[in-house]
C-alpha cells in the first residue's frame, strides 16, 4: 500500500515557487533567442560627429567608453553607420561593423575572451574580425582609427554606409 505524504499549504507555495523560478532561470537563453550575450549601450548623438568620411567619438561624452574592458555602439540609422567600439587598453580601441554577417543582429563585447559575441548567440568574432564560431563564413569587417586628444577618429571604409545590408 502506498503511503500519501502530506505538506502544508506553505509547503507547497515554497516548493512550486523555487520550480517555477528554476524553470524561468533555464530557459532565458531560449526566451532571449538562443543566447545571453547582451549588446553594447548606445553612444548618445551628442559624443560623436559625422562627416563622411569619418566619426569622431568625443570621449569625454561617451562615458559608456571611460573604462578598459567596456564597449559602446553607434546605431545611427540616419546616415546608414553601425559601429560596435570596445575599449581593449588604456589607449587602444577596436572598432568593428555592428552587425553579425549571419542575420544583422547587433553584437556586444566580451572583455575576458577579448570577443565580439553576436546578440543570438551562435557567432563570435576575434578583434581582427576573424571568426571564432559562426553559422557563416563571412569575417566581421574592422575599421582603422586613431586618437587626438579626447576624440577618437574612426576612418569610414570608401562605400557610403557601414551596414551589412544597406
Amino acid at each position: 500500500m502506498e503511503k500519501i505524504i502530506e505538506i502544508t499549504r506553505r509547503e507547497f507555495l515554497k516548493y512550486t515557487g523555487l520550480l517555477a523560478g528554476s524553470m524561468a532561470i533555464g530557459s532565458t537563453p531560449f526566451l532571449t533567442g538562443c543566447g545571453s550575450t547582451t549588446t553594447s549601450p548606445a553612444i548618445e548623438a551628442e559624443a560623436y560627429l559625422l562627416d563622411g568620411k569619418t566619426v569622431t567619438v568625443i570621449l569625454d561624452k561617451a562615458p559608456q567608453l571611460a573604462q578598459v574592458g567596456s564597449s559602446a555602439a553607434i546605431m545611427d540609422d540616419s546616415a546608414n553607420v553601425h559601429l560596435i567600439i570596445a575599449r581593449t587598453g588604456e589607449d587602444r580601441f577596436v572598432v568593428a561593423l555592428n552587425e553579425c554577417p549571419h542575420r544583422e543582429k547587433p553584437l556586444g563585447y566580451d572583455h575576458e575572451s577579448e570577443h565580439f559575441v553576436c546578440a543570438s548567440g551562435r557567432s563570435a568574432f576575434r578583434l581582427d574580425g576573424s571568426i571564432v564560431k559562426s553559422p557563416v563564413d563571412t569575417p566581421l569587417p574592422v575599421y582603422p582609427w586613431h586618437l587626438e586628444q579626447d576624440r577618437l577618429i574612426i576612418d569610414l571604409p570608401e562605400e557610403s554606409s557601414i551596414r551589412g545590408a544597406a
